[in-house]
């Protein structure tokens, strides 16, 4: 099929220049008695050699050759098509594994019938049926050095789980496994015990398994990650860690945190330690001792230990809830309205945004992030909530 493709095109560019080249002529004066046109270089009657340069304009126009005279070249051009190398196939056909051309090369790299530029492999569009032609148009007009970028723009399509008893409480699912239906509660700000429901069926039907977490949990800023409860230990700068297979307990020692006499990083859901996942790994959330800054460690789960800390400097006094997506971290305002701070981890740096969250009034107990879904779990006055989150690439 290539080479039907290849030689097609050189009979379309051989057809095409040879039309071009010959001309009728208007006079059997200027034709020899071989009925040629006198080629360049030849001698004439003076009995000098003229080339193209020196002949009379009007010479110009029929010392060209006839079609006859184009029959050598003919073959050469069916010659060079035939013999060409398998590389220059796939050259043409615009699959070219070796990447884009030197630097320096000049001219068109493909046939004026083929006017396709070269794209980078890591930008290509699949030529496999994957994508509609009118998707894969789309993507080739986006320009390559364009990145999506991974920042909220709305939570949309809210949707009611269940009412709970207790205006606080954290629910998670284990935001580190995928195909994990199990639920799991703890209720209250304060409390040692989390329930284990099997699916979401089983949390709407109140059935469940309790399981002692052998520490106080203080707040409601807890989460379950690779199988494991992470939760404040009350009345100190520890963060527990929890295996729920094993039930052993690692503990983790935060230098300079607030964690005691009512200064909570999250005042609305008396909440000193705030675990966060995203795409990047699991987040520790937390007000300075030193400057009452929020801070933001950054964990490493093999070692279970603190890799790097980042001073966002926005002050606790004006947070309400916060949690982190795509290493950003999101703050609400103290009214747990809408988003008013937000700041890029990755990058250390703040991020313009804002976005609205919820109409005014009620506590809102707990707002976490799950990267296996791109949902955002909610305690909302007594309700437990999802959210689905709209990035801006969504659009």
């Amino acid at each position: 099929m290539k080479l039907g493709f290849i030689l097609g095109s050189g009979l379309y560019e051989f057809l095409f220049h040879s039309m071009s080249q010959v001309r009728v002529c208007k006079s059997p004066a200027h034709m020899t008695n071989d009925n040629r046109v006198p080629s360049q270089g030849r001698k004439v009657s003076q009995g000098r050699k003229e080339t193209e340069e020196n002949l009379d304009p009007q010479e110009k126009i029929h010392n060209r050759p006839t079609m006859s005279s184009w029959r050598a070249p003919q073959v050469r051009l069916v010659l060079l098509v035939l013999q060409a190398p398998l590389a220059l196939l796939d050259r043409l056909a615009h699959k070219d594994p070796r990447g884009p051309p030197e630097t320096g090369v000049t001219g068109p790299i493909f046939p004026s019938t083929l006017p396709r530029p070269w794209v980078d492999p890591s930008h290509a569009v699949p030529n496999d049926g994957t994508l509609s032609a009118k998707e894969a148009g789309k993507l080739q007009e986006i320009p390559l050095n364009k990145k999506n970028e991974c920042i909220i723009k709305s939570l949309i399509n809210p949707r009611n789980i269940s009412k709970m008893e207790s205006t606080f409480g954290t629910w998670m699912k284990d935001t580190a496994v995928l195909n994990d239906k199990r639920i799991w509660v703890a209720e209250h700000f304060s409390g040692r015990t989390v329930k284990e429901y099997k699916s979401i069926a089983s949390f709407q039907n109140a059935t469940s398994e309790v399981i002692d977490g052998r520490k106080f949990y203080q707040g409601c800023g807890h989460a379950v990650h690779n199988g494991s409860f992470y939760y404040h230990i009350a009345g100190t700068t520890n963060l527990a860690r929890f295996d729920l297979q094993s039930k052993r307990l690692h503990t983790l020692a935060i230098d300079n945190a607030l964690y005691h006499n009512l200064s909570y990083l999250l005042y609305n859901s008396k909440t000193y330690f705030k675990l966060a996942a995203d795409e990047n790994g699991l987040w520790l959330i937390f007000a300075s001792s030193l400057d009452d800054s929020i801070m933001v460690a950054q964990l490493d789960l093999k070692s279970f230990s603190v890799t790097s800390y980042i001073n966002t400097t926005y002050p606790r006094t004006k947070a309400g809830n916060a949690f982190v997506a795509c290493g950003v971290l999101y703050v609400t305002d103290t009214k747990d309205t809408r988003v008013t701070f937000a700041f890029d981890l990755l990058k250390g740096k703040p991020v313009n945004v804002t976005f609205e969250l919820r109409s005014p009034g009620g506590v809102l107990a707990m707002l976490s992030y799950s990267p296996n879904n791109r949902h955002l779990y909610v305690w909302d006055q007594s309700y437990v909530k999802l959210y689905v989150v709209h990035f801006i690439s969504d659009d």
